[in-house]
């Protein structure tokens, strides 16, 4: 290594040191420890790129690794980090072991002090770096999945209103959201000026976030007919009852399939194992683990209750696994977690989906 003199506000020079971050939004809490697992310095500095460099400027000629744990603050601190020569990753929260002995006392030293030792002792698990462009495209499906949530939600407090109120929909009228239905929620369902005027709002409401939905749907389809995307899509899309969407949503959450090796590592992933709570003579078994990629599973989930209408394996499986457990929730996530094993194997491998009776439905669909 290349020789440092000592500076006086030098924390360290020229050795191995780990360095573990608990981030806020508006402060970041160091601990720089040794391969000796002597704390060097405990400190606290201004969220920002200047005075991380500023920490890491203090430790001359060092080979530095530095973990925070996965949260609202994102990703930027890591790539600050690599762009200081740092080896820098972050740890996803579910997966850091608890610290039992502190459980009465939580503070930003103990924490940080706590990802530094398990980053040195090698027990800590690294969130995937998608990259800063793969980031900000999956904004589009996680701002569209925010806005059905609020358009849901919305739906959900004007029936309130209209139970309440004691307002009936007009005989031979679905309360499906058609236009049909919004048009007569806008037109003074009540007769009392004030209730009529709140309901007007809230249906503006619900037309403004669904003019937003459509707009997203627009720029993904677009996104989805790139070069970076449309052969995997193509892909996808031959799985029944996956369009482009859930296509997307696959992709831009998984980011680079090859990075898993092994099917129980992209299963994990997922978060569609088996999970387990065993002590003593007692055993609980449940259908998947909490942890996981909520947003690519909820898509895998939601497709399998189609697709075991379709294809008759999955059928079978399900059936079976029903049969077996007694819960028609631990069925489906056996078939969600096949299913997104048979999608890594089509983009690894680049085959289609097949299944038994997919060639008479293309004739059918050909014909028609």
């Amino acid at each position: 290594m290349k020789k440092y003199k000592l500076k006086q506000d030098s924390i360290a020079i020229s050795q191995e040191i780990w360095i573990g971050i608990d981030a806020h939004k508006k402060t970041l809490h160091f601990s720089v420890i040794n391969e000796d697992d002597e704390v060097l310095w405990q400190n606290s500095v201004p969220h920002g790129r200047s005075h991380v460099q500023s920490v890491i400027d203090r430790l001359p000629g060092c080979k530095i690794v530095a973990v925070y744990e996965s949260g609202p603050t994102g990703y930027s601190l890591r790539h600050w980090l690599k762009e200081m020569g740092c080896t820098a990753f972050v740890t996803p929260v579910s997966k850091v072991p608890e610290n039992k002995g502190g459980k009465q006392i939580k503070t930003d030293k103990r924490d940080s002090l706590q990802l530094a030792r398990l980053a040195r002792a090698g027990l800590l698990d690294e969130v995937h770096d998608l990259g800063k462009e793969r980031y900000c495209q999956r904004e589009l499906t996680r701002t569209r999945e925010q806005l059905m949530q609020q358009r849901s939600k919305i739906c959900s407090q004007i029936k309130s209103k209209l139970v309440f109120h004691s307002i009936e929909t007009p005989k031979g009228m679905k309360s499906n959201w058609s236009k049909k239905y919004l048009a007569w929620l806008a037109n003074n369902p009540s007769g009392n000026p004030s209730l009529d005027v709140a309901l007007n709002v809230m249906v503006g409401m619900y037309r403004a976030l669904t003019t937003q939905i459509k707009r997203l749907d627009k720029e993904i389809k677009e996104l989805a007919e790139t070069d970076e995307f449309e052969e995997e899509v193509e892909l996808l899309t031959t799985v029944p009852q996956v369009g482009v969407l859930t296509a997307m949503i696959f992709l831009l959450e998984l980011g680079d399939i090859s990075r898993f090796d092994r099917c129980e590592e992209f299963s994990s992933f997922l978060g569609l194992v088996p999970g387990e709570w065993s002590t003593g003579e007692k055993r609980r078994q449940t259908s998947r683990v909490r942890w996981g990629n909520k947003r690519a599973r909820t898509a895998l989930v939601e497709t399998s209750w189609w697709l075991i209408g379709k294809d008759p394996r999955m059928r079978k499986t399900y059936d079976r696994i029903k049969y077996r457990s007694g819960h028609s929730g631990t069925a489906i996530v056996a078939v969600a977690r096949r299913l997104g094993l048979a999608m890594r194997a089509m983009l690894r491998e680049g085959k289609a989906y097949d299944y038994p009776g997919a060639q008479q439905e293309k004739t059918e669909e050909a014909e028609s």
